[in-house]
C-alpha cells in the first residue's frame, strides 16, 4: 500500500502550467545611442508539487498541493544606431502557496489565485524592468565602444 501512495505522488510531483502574459513597453534615452526601445514580455509559470499521503480509512490525509509561480521576462531593445540587444530574466517565487488535497483538483483553484494576483505579478515584472534599465545602458555603451574601436 505503502508502494502505491508513493508511486502516485511520484507521478503527480511536478506539474507545470503556463499561466498569463505580461507586456510593458519604454523607451530609454541614451546620450550617445539615442533612444532605445525596449519590449518587455513577460510569462508566469505555475508548478505544483503534491506532497503527504491518502489516509487510509479512518484517518486523516496529510495531502497538500504546494504551488510556486516563476515568473520571466523576455526584452528586446533595440536603438536608432542599430543596436539590438535581448536578454531573458527569471525571478522564481513570485507567488507562492498551498491547498489541501490532489494538485489535480486544485488547479482551477490555484489559477484563480494566481488571476486575482495579475497585479502583484506586474509589480514584479516592474521592479525586473527596472533593474534592465542599467543593463541596457551598459550594453549600449559597450556597442558604441565596440563600434569606435573597430
Amino acid at each position: 500500500m505503502k508502494r502505491f501512495a508513493f508511486a502516485g505522488l511520484m507521478l503527480g510531483a511536478l506539474i507545470a502550467a503556463p499561466a498569463q502574459a505580461l507586456e510593458h513597453k519604454v523607451t530609454i534615452e541614451h546620450p550617445d545611442a539615442g533612444p532605445i526601445a525596449a519590449d518587455y514580455r513577460g510569462s508566469a509559470n505555475i508548478v505544483e508539487t503534491q506532497i503527504g499521503s491518502a489516509g487510509p480509512g479512518g484517518r486523516a490525509s496529510t495531502l497538500r498541493c504546494q504551488w510556486s509561480v516563476s515568473l520571466t521576462v523576455e526584452r528586446t531593445a533595440l536603438a536608432g544606431s542599430g543596436m539590438q540587444a535581448s536578454r531573458s530574466m527569471t525571478q522564481n517565487n513570485a507567488l507562492k502557496g498551498s491547498a489541501p488535497g490532489w494538485c489535480s483538483s486544485n488547479s482551477k483553484g490555484i489559477q484563480r489565485i494566481v488571476d486575482a494576483k495579475r497585479d502583484s505579478l506586474r509589480q514584479t515584472m516592474m521592479a525586473m524592468v527596472e533593474q534592465d534599465r542599467a543593463v541596457i545602458l551598459a550594453e549600449a555603451d559597450s556597442a558604441k565602444n565596440r563600434a569606435s574601436a573597430g
